[in-house]
């Protein structure tokens, strides 16, 4: 008896125990869940960390990483090539108003173009051949355009003798390009003891200030155009990446240097895009701040956090990766992940500061299509300092093609500002501007090459 009550009892404690289980299995389960998702979510939020600091450092690093050969790419197709006339596609470079040239096989060819004459097509635009520059016939075929307008060097393009030199700067030695005045081929007398030193854009060439050197060489000024460093041809930085100007700027200063040694009294500062930053940081920061006489700035690099913020939106990046890509520019951690030699000093390069700091007399211009350096900086600067700088903005221009949309404008309000702020002694209003017509006949050593 005491068996088979022993027995039930044990039949009894096994099914208790079976019915527990089967009420905690849903517990279970729930735990095993709950510890599969917070895998799943740390390993999720993980990724998203990793994805957000790969796409901050990719942005930190575009405009850093000089990428010379990305602008010689092929960026407009021609469609017929006429003896007058050249039709393009149709592209906000092709059919804005004003001149451009275009350059095919390396330099090989080169055609400067008048202002659109129509629309053969719906998709196409018909530019008038002004000159031809090289003996080589363009193609049908892609091809490069050349906001420079003019291609070479100062003797090939404008037949102004020049004096290949090198700049001894921080980091090596820097060809550039020197141009004296010469009064017996019409260059005002008396001012080639003030120098104007050229500072050309991100990416960009010494070919920038072929638009400028025949207008400074008629006042009398001698000229420098200059490279920088990682500019090809010139010597590499540390951690051969662009700093914005950050650093830049100690390349213009051995400019300055150069010039005082060689003759110059006073200076000219000029600087295209992010050229332009790189004068304002040096316009604040030289041992020759009373050298500096004035600046004239080309679409600016006014405030690089602006460009970088503007960018980074019209990608539609997040703000945590903006905020994060900023970060890595301008922190001692953050230089380290993007390879910076050293932090970039944004805070320094903005029109606040600069409103503190500066103290040259400066002509602004700008082009108010600028989708590449947002003109409101520049804007911002000049209310700042309306007494100091002297703003000019230019409709349905593009990034520093305000010569070419209007030559003759933008050479005038040059030569006033210089001749004011300089009293070099020219009569603006017998000039004849632009002062080298942008149909002028091809010298005997004219070139396509980019210089």
């Amino acid at each position: 008896m005491s068996r088979d009550t022993s027995g039930t009892t044990l039949r009894h404690r096994e099914q208790d125990i079976q019915e527990r289980r089967t009420s905690l299995l849903p517990h279970i389960r729930w735990a095993d869940a709950a510890v599969v998702g917070g895998v799943g979510a740390a390993g999720a939020f993980a990724l998203s960390a990793g994805l957000l600091a790969l796409g901050a450092r990719v942005m930190a690093r575009l405009p850093l990483v000089p990428q010379m050969g990305i602008r010689q790419r092929p960026d407009l197709a021609v469609r017929a090539v006429f003896p007058d006339r050249v039709h393009l596609d149709e592209s906000s470079e092709s059919r804005r108003a004003g001149y451009l040239a275009l350059r095919q096989g390396g330099g090989g060819v080169h055609l400067r173009l008048g202002p659109v004459e129509g629309r053969p097509t719906p998709r196409t635009v018909a530019r008038p051949v002004l000159a031809r520059d090289t003996g080589a016939p363009l193609q049908v075929a892609r091809t490069n355009v050349n906001g420079f307008f003019w291609a070479g060097t100062p003797w090939t393009a404008h037949g102004l003798p020049t004096e290949d030199v090198q700049v001894d700067s921080p980091v090596g030695y820097m060809p550039a390009w020197l141009v004296r005045p010469d009064e017996a081929a019409g260059s005002a007398p008396g001012n080639a003891d003030t120098w104007a030193i050229f500072v050309h854009g991100h990416g960009s060439t010494r070919g920038e200030s072929l638009r400028s050197i025949p207008l400074l060489h008629r006042l009398g000024l001698t000229t420098l155009a200059i490279t920088y460093r990682n500019d090809a041809g010139g010597p590499a930085s540390a951690d051969s990446m662009y700093h914005l100007g950050s650093d830049e700027w100690e390349d213009t200063e051995a400019a300055i240097e150069y010039a005082l040694a060689n003759g110059a009294r006073r200076i000219v500062l000029m600087g295209f895009s992010m050229g332009g930053g790189i004068v304002l940081r040096t316009s604040v920061r030289s041992a020759h701040r009373d050298a500096i006489a004035a600046l004239v700035l080309d679409s600016p690099a006014v405030d690089w956090q602006d460009i970088l913020i503007y960018h980074a939106t019209a990608l539609k990046a997040p703000r945590p990766m903006r905020r994060l890509a900023l970060w890595m520019m301008t922190s001692n951690r953050g230089a380290r992940i993007v390879r910076l030699h050293e932090p970039l000093a944004l805070a320094e390069m903005t029109p606040d500061f600069y409103g503190r700091t500066l103290r040259h007399p400066t002509l602004l211009f700008h082009a108010l299509d600028d989708a590449t350096v947002p003109p409101a900086p520049s804007r911002r600067l000049a209310a700042l300092l309306p007494d100091l700088v002297r703003f000019e903005p230019f409709e349905g221009a593009s990034h520093t093609r305000e010569w070419n949309r209007d030559p003759g404008r933008w050479e005038r309000i040059l030569a006033e500002f210089l001749v004011d702020t300089l009293d070099l002694g020219v009569d603006v209003g017998a000039l004849e501007l632009p002062l080298r017509d942008p149909a002028s006949p091809p010298l005997p050593q004219s070139v396509g090459t980019r210089v």
